[in-house]
């Protein structure tokens, strides 16, 4: 008797108690990957390279209104987009993270401008850049209205890519509702990878302008775009 209650004990043990053990185990060790980081740092995210590009820059102003220059307004807001996305796990660089061009020296017009682009289509392929994103300002008398615009190229992913971005900047109170595009731009046509070009806002536009010299309203538009890539790269 003694013999089958003690054999029974035993199975009680191992059929319940030790799988229960094993439980806590595994629940305990996801606990501590999740809060230490550890499981978010194998997700997409962590192994995905953005190239920030802060349109325009040394001899070429880009649009302007008075004192405000574009070239001024992109790598302000790059530089801010940068930090945004490394602080959400991903790996970032800047085409320049200075007031400087990529013209070859004498070079002029036409032939300059697409010297500097292709430069930039350069950095992006020496990086590896997975994803190109390039900051520019809007300028249009015909505009009645102001608010970002995304433009994307014709490579696969782009255009989730572009409707992510341009979806999150839709969350930015008081932001007009324009749709993402696709275009043929130079530049966004010779990118092998998803690539974008995001156009803040109107530099025309009185009230554009004063919002997009504000500081805060910069940080609001680099963590927009940067939630927008984050959606994009988790939802591949």
């Amino acid at each position: 008797m003694a013999r089958i209650l003690i054999k029974s004990v035993r199975i009680s043990f191992s059929r319940f108690i030790i799988p229960g053990i094993l439980l806590i185990v595994f629940i305990c060790t996801i606990s501590f990957f999740s809060g230490s980081g550890i499981l978010r740092t194998t997700t997409h995210t962590a192994e995905t390279i953005v190239l920030v590009d802060a349109g325009h820059g040394g001899y070429d102003p880009g649009v302007k209104a008075g004192k405000v220059l574009e070239k001024d307004l992109t790598l302000t807001v790059a530089k801010k987009l940068k930090t945004a996305l490394e602080q959400r796990g991903m790996q970032c660089a800047l085409t320049r993270d200075t007031d400087t061009d990529f013209a070859e020296k004498g070079q002029q017009g036409k032939i300059a401008k697409r010297g500097d682009l292709n430069k930039r289509i350069e950095i992006a392929t020496q990086t590896r850049a997975q994803i190109f994103v390039s900051i520019h300002v809007n300028n249009s008398t015909l505009a009645t209205r102001g608010g970002a615009e995304v433009f994307y190229n014709q490579v696969d992913g782009a255009q989730q890519l572009g409707e992510a971005i341009q979806d999150s900047l839709h969350r930015i109170p008081g932001m007009s509702k324009r749709s993402a595009k696709p275009e043929t731009y130079y530049l966004l046509r010779n990118l092998n990878m998803p690539a974008v070009i995001v156009e803040i806002g109107y530099l025309n536009i009185a009230v554009e302008r004063q919002k997009l010299t504000n500081p805060e309203y910069q940080e609001q538009l680099a963590q927009a775009i940067a939630s927008g890539i984050e959606e994009f790269v988790k939802g591949k």
